[in-house]
């Protein structure tokens, strides 16, 4: 089951109903927009030229 939720007062609030008993435990797991992620951490450096690694690949026979 996926859920829609917000946190809020330190609780995350269900957007729908879950239909779950009082108590239930849950296993969470929070993801973050790549987005903000790029925000925080800015974007990396790449360690190889794309270009590059694509030609690389087209010219390579892979069925030898």
């Amino acid at each position: 089951m996926q859920i829609k939720a917000i946190y809020e007062d330190k609780v995350f609030k269900p957007l729908k109903d879950l239909n779950l008993p009082d108590k239930a435990e849950v296993r969470l797991t929070v993801r973050r927009r790549f987005s903000d992620l790029l925000d925080e951490l800015g974007e990396p450096d790449a360690e190889e030229d794309i270009d590059s690694v694509l030609r690389s690949m087209r010219e390579r026979s892979y069925y030898e």
